[in-house]
C-alpha cells in the first residue's frame, strides 16, 4: 500500500491478492464530515485498476 498526497486528498494506491494495482483518492480538506465534504467513507471514490491490460 501507498499513500500520497496531492493537495486536498490522500491516494490510496494498492495491490491486490490477484497481482492488480487499484487506487483510490479520499478528500481531507476540509476534514471529512464538516464544510461540504461527506464523511468516511463517502470521501473517497472507488478503486480504480491501474494495472496496464494483460496483451
Amino acid at each position: 500500500m501507498a499513500l500520497s498526497n496531492m493537495g486536498n486528498d490522500i491516494h490510496v494506491t494498492v495491490l491486490t491478492n490477484t497481482g492488480v494495482v487499484e487506487q483510490s483518492k479520499c478528500t481531507v480538506t476540509p476534514t471529512p464530515g464538516t464544510g461540504g465534504n461527506p464523511a468516511w467513507p463517502g470521501n473517497c471514490t472507488t478503486f480504480v485498476n491501474l494495472s496496464p491490460p494483460n496483451n
